[in-house]
Order: C-alpha cells, then sequence, then structure tokens
C-alpha cells in the first residue's frame, strides 16, 4: 500500500513536470508561447519575486517535519479529490486559451489539492494545508505589484512627510518626491538637505510579498492557536509599511549628515552602496515588530504570564496520584 502511494505521487509529480515545464503555454501579448517554469524563472530574477524561487524548498520542509503525524493519519481515497482535478485542469485549459499565466497558476494549485485528497483523503491533506498555502507565496502576482505600487508610493511619501514634520524636520511633498523645505536665512534652496525621489522599488511593494512569507512562517511558529497566528499575519501590512518608512527615515537622516551622494546616490550611479545595504533594515524591524505583536498576544491572552503561567495552572489543576 505504501509503495502504491508512493507511485501515485510519482505519476502526479511527472504530470505537473509536463504541465508546468514541457507544455507552451502563453506569453503575454506576443505569439511565442513560454512554459510555466520558464515564466517562473523570468519573474523570480526580479526583486520583487525572489523569494518564490524558496517557497517550493520551505513548504517541502513543512511537510517533512510533520511527516510522521501525517503517517498516523487514516488513509483515504476521496472523491472529492478527482472534483478538485478537474477543476484545476478547466482553470489550466483556460488559462491556455485566453494566454492567461494565472488562470495556470490557479490550476496548478487546484491539481496539487487535488492530488492530495484524491490519493490521501481529507483527513492528511487537511494536515498539510498550511504548506499548500505556503506553497501559494511561489507565484509572481505582477498584476497586484502594478496596481498597488502606485497607492503605496503615495502613502509612503505622505506618511514620511508628516513624521519629518512631526519631528521638526521641515519637508515638501510634491507628487511622489520629498525634499527639505528651502530656508532663506541660511541661504538653502528646496532639497539641498535632502530630496528622495520615492520609486517603485521604494514604495515597500519590493519588500511586501517577502514579508508576507517571513510573517505567514513566523505566525505559525510563535503561535499555536489559529485565531492567534491570524491576528498576526493580518498585522504584516502596516508592520511593512512602518517597517519601509523607518528605511526612508534613515536615507534622509544619513543624507543630511553625510549628504545626497553618499547616502542615496546620484544620476551617475542610481543607488549608493548605502542605499543598498538599509534594505536589511526593513527586515530587521519588521521582524522586531513581529515578535512585539507576537509578545502582546502571549501577554493579553495569557493573564501576563505566557506559557509558564499556563503549564504551573495545569500542574496545579492536575490531580494527585
Amino acid at each position: 500500500m505504501k509503495h502504491r502511494g508512493v507511485i501515485s505521487w510519482c505519476l502526479v509529480a511527472a504530470g505537473l513536470v509536463l504541465l508546468m515545464a514541457v507544455q507552451p503555454y502563453a506569453a503575454g501579448y506576443g505569439h511565442f508561447r513560454r512554459t510555466i517554469f520558464e515564466e517562473l524563472l523570468m519573474k523570480w530574477r526580479d526583486a520583487t519575486w525572489q523569494h518564490g524561487a524558496l517557497v517550493p524548498f520551505i513548504a517541502g520542509y513543512l511537510l517533512w517535519r510533520r511527516r510522521e503525524e501525517a503517517a498516523k493519519l487514516p488513509e483515504a481515497c476521496s472523491p472529492w479529490g478527482m472534483g478538485l482535478i478537474f477543476f484545476g485542469l478547466f482553470l489550466y485549459f483556460a488559462g491556455f486559451r485566453a494566454n492567461s499565466f494565472y488562470c495556470g497558476y490557479a490550476g496548478i494549485m487546484s491539481l496539487v489539492a487535488g492530488a492530495a485528497v484524491w490519493l490521501e483523503g481529507e483527513v492528511r491533506a487537511r494536515s498539510r494545508l498550511f504548506a499548500w498555502l505556503v506553497l501559494g507565496f511561489m507565484w509572481p502576482l505582477s498584476f497586484l505589484e502594478e496596481s498597488l505600487g502606485y497607492q503605496m508610493r503615495l502613502l509612503m511619501v505622505k506618511t514620511t512627510g508628516f513624521v519629518l514634520n512631526t519631528m521638526g524636520v521641515e519637508s515638501l511633498v510634491a507628487g511622489t518626491a520629498l525634499q527639505s523645505m528651502p530656508n532663506v536665512e541660511l541661504g538653502r534652496k528646496a532639497g539641498d538637505l535632502f530630496s528622495v525621489g520615492i520609486a517603485a522599488p521604494c514604495s515597500g511593494m519590493r519588500s511586501l510579498f517577502a514579508l508576507l512569507v517571513v510573517g505567514v512562517l513566523f505566525s505559525y511558529f510563535r503561535q499555536r492557536a489559529m485565531w492567534r497566528r491570524a491576528v498576526l499575519f493580518s498585522t504584516i501590512l502596516p508592520i511593512a509599511i512602518v517597517a519601509n518608512m523607518v528605511r526612508i527615515l534613515v536615507l534622509i537622516f544619513a543624507a543630511m549628515i553625510f549628504g545626497q551622494h553618499w547616502a542615496i546616490g546620484d544620476a551617475e550611479k542610481e543607488v549608493s552602496t548605502f542605499h543598498e545595504l538599509t534594505g536589511i533594515v526593513v527586515f530587521l524591524v519588521a521582524l522586531m515588530l513581529l515578535q512585539a505583536v507576537s509578545w502582546l498576544l502571549n501577554r493579553c491572552c495569557d493573564g501576563g504570564g505566557g506559557r509558564r503561567s499556563k503549564t504551573v495552572s495545569r500542574q496545579v489543576a492536575a490531580p494527585v496520584t
């Protein structure tokens, strides 16, 4: 029975390889069709979607981590799985005809879910639901980047300008640019202290999708209750905005102290080395804020004592034998 399951999953894997890496699928507005795998490799070269190349390995680790627990669960074929498989094939074919990679992505995800339910049953498939959800982060959803990117840039400029003015650093917001106010007494023109153009990569979109992966893993491992995981994960978007704003503030203050060229760069050199290194700030700040929110959840929900108080209360309540 065990060998039959291995053979079945090998056949599923072979089918996915044929659908993703062999069958030409779509090509946007052109006539030459690329496979889904070729599209992924092309998108993963973009810094916004680089994390997608690691996601299959992360999902594989999550499956391996719970392999013993899943093996103890009952195994039984479910007809619902075949329905999901047919639905996935329909989405795949619809994407092929419509020349849309997004339908292909959804079709592959449905096929994987359907194969799990059909071969192993609903109980085992449910135990692997989280790994399947994480696998969804491997797909590059460029339409989100295009639709949300400009709004994120405007939000970042306005928020950072408000914080600077509140701190006493007079700044001027012009579109998606942020620069220092002129000072007649000191003979400074607008932008002499700093002038930052919030381009698409600096809007926070580049780090947002990677932070979603970090956030869902952090929530999964740091919290046990499902509702706590959901609450912690829901803070990723505001945390990503705050973390990116901190990075922009670091760049602005560095420009004020060490000069625009050293901190940010110029026309000849698109970005300075310091500008590149500050990308780490986003993830450091985000992790610290996630840890703080997780600590607050434990503090509020466990009565201030965390896991230790819960363990002690269980020991006290246990009957003496």
